[in-house]
């Protein structure tokens, strides 16, 4: 039997790249079905808020126009895009150029692929940067009041094709009684609000004013809290000391009031909401840093990092930063549902966006009072989106911080 077996010719299986600690954290992650629907939540959310003005809009994506000297082409859609509109679209194509790199780097070998990784996210990243300076000095915003239904009706257009949605934010219906607070038909397919405006196109376009705060909020909390926590965590001595000093002053300010001291003050501004609640938001993630960077720097690893003469920043950026913010991107899950919830209390207050600008708290609030007119066809869509929304960070945010416990990954 020995001697058969010794005999035998056995095969190696095929050798499998090993899977990184990310990639077995996010495969946990998205194992069960209310994550996966969760994400997939956030993910068409964040697609409407980049595409909503070719999703729900009056102006056509293209006609063809009677001049005097005979039939033009035009695309009114593309000329009425904002310059808000062009940093949407060069954001998400950021995004989507680094997941393609990404991906199509995956196989290469693993010093060849940081420094490959590194050229492309560096000449996109500048590209991108320089493309957004580009739009907001050069790009000029226009508004165009044409009836393209009308034309259309009359005769003096043809050919007009109309995105899925062919009602804007804040175009009114006729003020006529029919058309205000009208119930769901099909050509309103979740009714008017008291001003004749299409409900559907407004929470679809409210969607942007969420995501948008959400993120852009979260993203300028994470930059300080990581620069604040990992000078912290690493120095240590009256860095730390000066350091929790500010975090204690800064979560000592109400937010919530902060924002309408300002508003009070200086008006109704999208982009002050989001500083406000970027710098006010970033202490949490300064804390689990700096106690994941006082565990991280007495390591092996890292001493032999200091010892080896590497530069400050490499060791704190590249070697420690990577192994300890597992933490801080769970508590960003739950900061994106906190940072919604906010803009659409202020909304619903009436001190939120400046209107005709859609916001799901906003509509909340036009849909009257239970206590005396209320119409639900108008709260149902915005509350669901909303109540989802949160709901969807904090599942993710959930799953999240139970796929990256170390004995959890398998």
């Amino acid at each position: 039997m020995t001697e058969l077996v010794g005999n035998l010719t056995l095969e190696r299986p095929a050798s499998t790249p090993p899977r990184s600690y990310w990639s077995m954290a996010v495969r946990k992650m998205l194992r069960p079905w209310l994550v996966k629907l969760s994400t997939l939540y956030i993910a068409l959310a964040l697609v409407i808020s980049v595409l909503v003005p070719f999703l729900a809009s009056s102006k056509p994506y293209c006609l063809m126009v009677r001049t005097s000297h005979g039939w033009v082409t035009r695309y009114p859609l593309l000329a009425d895009l904002t310059t808000r509109d062009d940093l949407s679209f060069v954001a998400a194509g950021l995004v989507v150029a680094l997941c393609i790199a990404w991906r199509l780097t995956r196989g290469l070998e693993m010093l060849s692929r940081r420094r490959i990784r590194w050229i492309i996210a560096t000449v996109l990243i500048s590209a991108a940067v320089i493309g957004s300076v580009a739009i907001g000095s050069l790009h000029q915003n226009r508004f165009d009041g044409t009836d393209y239904r009308a034309l259309v009706k009359s005769g003096a257009a043809r050919g007009a094709i109309f995105p899925p949605i062919p009602w804007g934010y804040a175009e009114m219906e006729p003020l006529s009684q029919n058309a205000i607070n009208q119930l769901p038909t099909w050509k309103h397919w979740l009714g008017t609000d008291r001003n004749g405006r299409d409900v559907l196109s407004r929470m679809l376009w409210a969607s942007r004013v969420a995501m948008g705060i959400g993120f852009v909020s979260q993203a300028i909390a994470l930059t300080l809290g990581i620069i604040v926590g990992a000078m912290m965590g690493y120095f240590g001595g009256i860095f730390d000391l000066l350091g929790m000093r500010l975090v204690e002053m800064v979560e000592a300010i109400p937010t919530f009031f902060l924002i309408l001291t300002f508003i009070a003050i200086f008006g109704r501004s999208i982009l002050m909401i989001m500083i406000i609640l970027g710098v006010t938001g970033w202490t949490g993630y300064a804390r689990f840093l700096r106690a994941e960077f006082l565990r991280i720097r007495q390591l092996d690893y890292i001493v032999a990092a200091r010892a080896g003469g590497l530069p400050l920043w490499r060791i704190m950026f590249r070697h420690m930063l990577p192994n300890g913010l597992t933490p801080v991107l769970v508590s960003a899950s739950f900061g994106l549902a906190g940072a919604v919830t906010i803009e659409s209390s202020l909304s619903y207050l009436g001190v939120g966006v400046r209107p005709p600008t859609p916001s799901w708290g906003g509509m909340l609030n036009a849909a009257g009072n239970p206590a005396t007119v209320f119409h639900w066809f108008e709260a149902l869509p915005p509350g669901l989106a909303l109540f989802l929304a949160v709901l969807a960070f904090n599942i993710v945010g959930e799953a999240l911080r139970d796929a990256i416990d170390p004995k959890s990954l398998s």
